[in-house]
């Protein structure tokens, strides 16, 4: 490359001083033109001188182009898109179930033993908790619920949520749950507990009917064995049960 362009060099410096002799030699004689021959020796002088320089120039082209640098091609940054406004998202309070119950719902009620300001043996309701009636762990079944205060005689268990300034948010009014057909264990009537039919034991006993607002058993369906009720006058409700049954006392 460099021979190329020394040579390119030595034409075009061979041509300028040819043409600066003629130019001086004009000045000197300037009737005399130029001869024909001469212009076009430094023309092509000139024009051969060029060239190589231009050939000696776009050699070195190849070398620019295959110039490489060394890392790893990255993506170009997405446009930037105007930022709006935050937004603060509350969480929702969770839903009180017991607020959603109707009358005639079955719900469970944890019983637990306790003692009374007289030390004698009690029992104490725990939390209550939506129960499907057909489970043997419902207990007792809803009579009334909102805002009013239980009404009736016979509600026995009053559940009443209070909010964070002590106001009652709601009343849930409700009775232990007698059902015709479901058997109980009745050891201690003030609290029985439904069980399997076929569960043993002398206090083992099955519903035949349930009247409220009622005192008597005279409307007891009776089998080979008669009748047994048991009647609650303060809740105004009678429960019967099979003749051979044996309610706890």
């Amino acid at each position: 490359m460099w021979a190329v362009v020394g040579m390119a060099v030595v034409l075009l410096s061979v041509a300028a001083a040819l043409g600066m002799r003629a130019v001086s030699r004009q000045e000197r004689a300037p009737r005399e033109p130029i001869g024909r021959r001469r212009r076009m020796v430094i023309v092509a002088l000139a024009l051969t001188g060029w060239f190589l320089v231009y050939s000696a120039v776009a050699s070195t082209l190849p070398f620019v182009h295959r110039d490489t640098v060394a890392g790893t091609a990255v993506a170009a940054p997405p446009e930037l898109v105007q930022a709006g406004q935050p937004t603060t998202t509350s969480a929702k309070p969770h839903a009180d179930p017991m607020a959603s119950l109707k009358v005639g719902d079955c719900v469970e009620v944890p019983i637990q033993q306790a003692k009374d300001a007289s030390g004698a043996p009690s029992w104490k309701a725990g939390s209550p908790e939506p129960s499907t009636c057909n489970s043997i762990d419902a207990n007792y079944r809803v009579l009334q619920v909102g805002p009013e205060p239980c009404t009736g005689p016979l509600y026995t268990l009053d559940s009443a949520p209070r909010d964070k300034t002590g106001k009652v948010r709601y009343h849930v009014c409700m009775t232990f749950d007698w059902r015709v057909g479901v058997c109980y264990d009745t050891t201690n009537m003030d609290v029985p507990s439904k069980v399997d039919c076929g569960t043993p034991g002398e206090h083992i006993v099955q519903a035949t009917a349930v009247f409220e607002n009622s005192t008597s058993g005279a409307g007891c369906p009776r089998d080979g064995r008669g009748a047994v009720w048991v009647v609650w006058s303060q809740l105004q409700l009678t429960v019967c049960f099979r003749g051979s049954d044996s309610p706890g006392k």
